[in-house]
């Protein structure tokens, strides 16, 4: 949308003339107002000829067809300039901003929530992958920001936007096969932020994401509020686990997906991290990746006391949780002897203030104690 006065016209039977008069009689005058909706509120009526009627139309015209989608980089420039440049490394890729982003698109749900969160929601123009509800703090603004895809809009449809600022929370948001690379978008002019604990380098403390807040802070100008938003997650995580300092630790496999083959959480990525807090040993520690395949031998092995089920996709929690149960390996471990079963969301598991929640849920379930604990942050 461009920022230019709306110009109205009216005919009108005024014949008074404001040029002379074509002694030929060839060019008839007609009268105009033209009422400019400006935000002087200044109201200007002229009579022009025919032809010069027609000339002002087409260059109301013109001006009007200037402010395309090509005109985003003015559109995104009225947050004031930065006294000095903000630079900030993120997944070993330079990035610089001469001003505040003024028109993001969030390409996770978790990560819509986040930059709510921090101040710098009404800034949003699109966003995508939303696929579960958000959290009652966030649904209120959540809900009022446009969805660009039900999963990860093509390139087409972020650039009919007009970003700024594309921040996604999964390396699959900036598929190169489909066309939104970063590389792609810094060719558009625009600039990218991804969640580090899906820069390559796994998730090794909550150090990770108070630096991502933080460096997301700078950039959009709103570094209190994203440092306060990082303390209260980090904050809460510390209390649930002071919460269950006095239970020993029980062995846990976390249950993503998979019946031929099971898939489970290794030792880089959120879910290891999660385990850490909420007293539970994760049994796949040693795992090389965030995720990764098993075998359902290794996991009755390892006799898991408790199990984390990771609800997302076609199966229910419930299907995954009666499938465990008939699954002769798994029915011979202690967990699912004694039913200790809890259910986790997937978007609970995310780079985001939704971990505190995570901790607390699996925290409660498995040590008595621990109901309480860090659940101002979890709000």
């Amino acid at each position: 949308m461009c920022d230019i006065p709306f110009v109205v016209v009216y005919e009108t039977e005024v014949q008074q003339e404001l040029w002379p008069a074509d002694p030929c009689g060839e060019e008839p005058t007609v009268g105009f107002s033209f009422v400019a909706l400006s935000p002087y509120e200044v109201p200007v009526s002229l009579q022009i000829s025919t032809t010069r009627t027609i000339a002002a139309l087409i260059a109301v015209a013109l001006v009007t067809a200037g402010c395309s989608k090509g005109d985003s980089a003015e559109s995104s420039t009225g947050a004031e300039s930065f006294a000095q440049q903000v630079s900030i490394t993120n997944c070993d890729r330079e990035l610089t901003f001469a001003s505040p982003p003024q028109r993001i698109v969030s390409l996770n749900g978790h990560v819509t929530e986040a930059l709510i969160e921090i101040g710098a929601g009404d800034r949003i123009v699109g966003r995508a992958y939303s696929d579960n509800p958000p959290t009652a703090e966030t649904a209120e603004q959540f809900n009022t920001i446009p969805s660009l895809s039900d999963t990860f809009p093509s390139a087409e449809q972020i650039l009919d936007v007009n970003p700024d600022f594309v921040v996604g929370g999964m390396t699959s948001a900036f598929n190169e096969k489909q066309g939104r690379s970063r590389d792609a978008l810094a060719e558009h002019g625009i600039n990218t932020f991804l969640f580090s604990e899906y820069c390559g380098t796994g998730f090794p403390d909550i150090g990770l994401l108070v630096n991502d807040y933080t460096q997301l802070g700078r950039v959009l100008g709103v570094e209190d509020s994203a440092r306060t938003v990082a303390e209260q997650i980090s904050t809460g995580l510390d209390e649930v686990r002071t919460s269950v300092d006095h239970a020993a630790p029980v062995s846990s496999f976390f249950y993503d997906s998979g019946e031929d083959v099971p898939t489970t959480v290794g030792g880089t990525g959120v879910g290891d991290l999660v385990a850490e807090y909420s007293g539970v040993t994760n049994i796949f520690a040693e795992g090389p990746k965030p995720y990764f395949k098993t075998t359902w031998e290794t996991v009755a092995e390892r006799a898991p006391q408790t199990i984390v089920v990771i609800d997302y996709g076609d199966k229910t929690a419930d299907q995954k949780i009666d499938f465990l149960r008939s699954q002769p390996l798994m029915a011979t471990t202690p967990a699912v002897q004694q039913n200790r079963f809890v259910v986790v969301p997937l978007a609970d598991l995310f780079e985001s203030s939704r971990l505190v929640r995570s901790a607390q849920t699996i925290a409660t379930a498995f040590h008595p104690g621990a109901s309480t604990a860090g659940s101002d942050a979890a709000k």
